[in-house]
């Protein structure tokens, strides 16, 4: 999960030195970011339905290939840069499929009831990734004189990951292995497990009596499956995570998780101009400036995890529910939905005010502490947002996690996208103070909307997608039963 923040931010500090180097204006190297952003969005479009589909561990052996050889080609390139646009593209690639794939991994193993215990640390360590990112790029660059080595050291991190998922990381797709029970296909075997595989054989071999008919069955076998997975694989739609964005349900879901990150992302583009223009920093502070927040991400990621997995055990036991911690519980009897968004309302009061606190705070130049402080509690409540909703998004689409991990990357990438390219105009014209009131009125006020739907239509809305027809609703308890239509 580290591979996207980690490449995203270690570039960061290279933009200058590469300007250089290759010849080219900041706005070219600008277009390098936006085609890295473009393949971030894509890259789950293309993976994500193939793991759910596939497996886990296919994709992942793949993606860190592609990571790995677009990383050495950049280290190795030294002239072009259509090559740099071109290998960088590559490298979103290879590196923005693993966090949609990872949220696949988790649904796999974890029950409903403790996915955020799980969810949680991996979360942060993955955003611990966007706080050294930057730091670590700075320092090789410094250290060496050169971009060449930042890139030689993600070609080590890419083949180290990839020799250790080849080598020791099992299929956990539920549709390939089930619970455990079913052997994987050859391409989900470790590597390992390939080569005892190829050890027994060559014994049998060697052995003389039954050999033939060992190697026989293991023919056979093979052959079967090989007809198994013609008959049942099917080639996934790329479009199928688009899909999941118009329906009612999963919309509301999509906006609370995509549109804190959203905002997130403005107030840490804003961090530059804030405290150079209003408190004078130089660009050492201006880079610890991001650290408050960063390590605000890390520690609610954790602590969120733990929240989530009490919330969902405080709504079971609301409507006198038994947590089935051997087998799961089947969603279509339980709300899910409130489960998740228990104690939403008071985030979102805080949310806005905090949002709107910034933006007042900075326009009315106040102590530098305090924007520090409101950037340390937004980050935490942005997090929060996105971590629950993206594992509810999990929830209600059982079957196919990773890609329903991957709309809600595309739905983040947009929002990001446009709040970015308003930001500075909107700014210009209101003031900061006024743009973000804006923000949080629109982001808040939609989430509260959201949130209230969710609350109270998203099962329903949930169970008319499914199928499901709706048949009683007594307290907090709702009974669905299957259509007979």
């Amino acid at each position: 999960m580290l591979a996207s923040p980690l490449t995203a931010t270690i570039y960061l500090p290279l933009l200058p030195l590469l300007a250089t180097h290759f010849r080219t204006t900041p706005q070219a190297m600008n277009l390098t970011l936006t085609v890295y952003i473009v393949f971030q969005a894509l890259s789950p479009l293309i993976f994500a339905p193939v793991s759910d589909a596939l497996g886990r561990r296919p994709v992942f052996v793949v993606t860190f290939a592609i990571y790995t050889l677009a990383s050495l080609g950049l280290a190795l390139n030294r002239s072009s840069y259509a090559a740099l646009l071109a290998l960088r593209a590559l490298q979103s690639l290879g590196a923005s499929a693993v966090l949609a794939v990872a949220y696949g991994v988790v649904a796999d193993l974890c029950m409903p009831s403790e996915r955020g215990a799980m969810q949680g640390p991996a979360m942060g360590a993955a955003n611990l990734a966007v706080c050294v990112g930057p730091v670590v790029g700075g320092w090789v660059a410094l250290a060496s004189g050169g971009y060449e080595w930042v890139f030689w050291s993600l070609v080590m991190y890419g083949g180290l990951v990839l020799g250790v998922v080849g080598m020791g990381l099992p299929e956990t797709a539920r549709n390939v292995v089930g619970n455990g029970g079913r052997e994987a296909r050859w391409w989900g075997r470790t590597w390992w497990g390939l080569v005892v595989v190829w050890r027994r054989n060559r014994k049998r071999l060697g052995g003389g009596g039954d050999a033939e008919g060992g190697v026989q069955d293991e023919k056979k076998n093979g052959d079967e499956g090989r007809q198994s997975v013609r008959h049942s694989f099917k080639m996934p739609n790329p479009f199928a995570a688009v899909r999941i964005i118009f329906w009612r349900d999963t919309a509301l879901v999509l906006w609370m998780a995509g549109s804190p990150y959203a905002v997130w992302y403005c107030v840490q583009a804003s961090i530059p101009p804030i405290y150079k223009d209003v408190y004078g920093f130089n660009d050492l502070q201006i880079g610890l400036a991001y650290l408050t927040g960063g390590f605000s991400v890390v520690l609610a990621s954790y602590a969120n995890g733990k929240f989530m997995d009490w919330n969902y055990r405080m709504t079971a036991r609301q409507i006198g529910h038994t947590v089935d911690r051997v087998s799961g519980d089947d969603l279509n009897h339980f709300p899910i939905e409130r489960a998740r968004a228990r104690g939403s309302w008071h985030i979102l009061g805080v949310y806005m005010c905090v949002l709107i606190g910034y933006g007042w705070a900075v326009q009315r130049r106040a102590h530098e502490s305090i924007p520090l402080i409101l950037q340390f509690i937004l980050a935490a409540i942005c997090t929060v947002f996105q971590q629950t909703f993206n594992i509810l998004l999990v929830d209600i689409f059982p079957a196919s996690p990773s890609t329903a991990a991957a709309s809600g990357n595309i739905t983040r990438c947009a929002l990001s996208a446009v709040a970015v390219a308003i930001l500075q105009p909107l700014v210009d014209r209101m003031g900061r103070g006024w743009y973000f009131t804006f923000l949080g009125l629109l982001s808040g006020g939609g989430g509260v909307a959201a949130n209230w739907l969710i609350n109270t239509r998203g099962m329903a809305w949930r169970h008319h997608r499914l199928g499901i027809s709706h048949v009683a609703e007594r307290g907090t308890e709702m009974k669905p039963v299957l259509s007979t239509q």
